[in-house]
């Protein structure tokens, strides 16, 4: 493999992880809230801590993917969790099946939030025109979309760049005095620095919860080395646009931004360039919103219709297998959408904050235990590729 090679694999990764990292509910900025700035002035200081622990997880995921040639999800996890692969590769399952339950319920609320904020249309009527839009869009047009889903995420991070580097910059010292109300109590806030820690991990366990997408691309990598670039220059990306859009937010601190379903578009209609920005930013969060449905729907469609297909004596025909994925669609969206009437706010605080808790326990603890101490764990032949066993 040729040194442009090597570099087209490593960055591969970094912005597999970006872009992943970055969807509808980052770009809402309810995120951040719930996790950072709902704990003051410790939001400034607690990006790092949780992407930096994405890094070093994703590292030793990466490491072991490329060591053993195991890249898709199901037989990493039936290596990597030996002596207990069986318990741990079902929770790995339990634990995928949540992340796109809960994913695609805050694509739909994102979305109906945002539309809500800017039109003033109920919430409800635009959750059930998104979930109608993302059914027909995985029915007969999924496939374009999947594929436009990267230009769009380039699209929302570029629209964060150009909403959060003016508004820091020209609100620079208004953040440092909000900061430092925070720290003095001029400005209430029952955050503590324990509190604080323990939502970045959440924070950092609930986007490992990925990881299979993740393990999904290791394949573009030669070695632990490359492993470890992808790892660096993906905790550069990431932390950089967190932090920088964790400071936009508390530009507003002081104004209650910390109660708004939506805080990136409280932002630009407050900030500077607020006539072109607000319907920029609501053109992408929707977009963000409906290219991530579109994939999770999509992605679960294709594990129930594959599932029903090998309980099948012979061959299913084309049009039960069409049948299959219109139901298996319909029902999907419509549980998910249900789940998303509880609002952004508390699926981003509760679903993630769940899904956080069993990251910690399925992906955390046992990827830095092997990482840091492999002589702990008995090495064990890794299956090939694509089997169970």
């Amino acid at each position: 493999m040729n040194q442009q090679a090597a570099k087209s694999g490593v960055l591969t990764l970094v912005f597999v992880w970006f872009t992943t990292h970055f969807g509808g509910g980052f770009a809402s900025g309810r995120q951040i809230i719930s996790f950072f700035v709902e704990y003051g002035w410790y939001a400034a200081l607690m990006p790092v801590v949780a992407i930096g622990l994405q890094a070093v997880v994703f590292y030793f995921a990466w490491r072991y993917a490329v060591e053993h040639r195991l890249y898709d999800y199901r037989s990493w996890a039936l290596s990597f969790y030996r002596p207990m692969e069986g318990l741990f590769s079902s929770l790995f399952e339990v634990m995928y099946l949540l992340v796109l339950l809960t994913a695609t319920a805050v694509a739909f609320a994102t979305g109906g939030a945002t539309i809500t904020t800017v039109t003033g249309s109920p919430y409800l009527l635009n959750t059930f025109v998104i979930a109608a839009a993302l059914l027909l869009l995985t029915i007969f047009g999924a496939g374009v979309v999947r594929k436009a889903a990267k230009y769009i995420a380039y699209l929302i991070i570029a629209g964060l760049l150009v909403i959060y580097i003016p508004n820091v910059i020209v609100s620079w010292s208004q953040i440092w005095e909000n900061i430092g109300a925070l720290q003095s109590g001029a400005l209430e806030n029952p955050g503590t620095f324990g509190g604080a820690l323990w939502s970045a991990i959440l924070y950092a366990a609930f986007q490992t919860c990925a990881l299979g997408a993740y393990l999904a691309h290791s394949d573009a990598i030669k070695d632990a080395a490359e492993a470890k670039k992808a790892a660096i220059g993906g905790f550069i990306l990431n932390y950089g646009l967190l932090a920088l859009a964790t400071f936009g937010i508390l530009i507003y601190y002081h104004e209650g931004i910390a109660a708004e379903a939506v805080p990136a578009l409280y932002i630009v209609q407050n900030g500077i360039g607020a006539a072109w920005m607000v319907p920029l930013i609501s053109v992408l969060i929707v977009l963000g919103a409906v290219s991530t449905g579109v994939n999770f729907i999509y992605g679960m469609t294709n594990r129930i219709v594959t599932w029903l297909g090998n309980r099948d004596a012979t061959p299913a025909s084309p049009a039960l297998l069409r049948k299959r994925s219109i139901a298996s669609s319909s029902v999907y969206v419509l549980l998910t959408w249900s789940i998303a009437q509880f609002g952004l706010i508390p699926l981003v605080a509760r679903g993630y904050g769940f899904l956080g808790y069993v990251g910690i326990v399925v992906i955390i603890i046992p990827v830095l235990l092997k990482g840091f101490l492999p002589g702990l764990f008995k090495s064990v032949p890794a299956p090939a590729p694509g089997t169970d066993a």
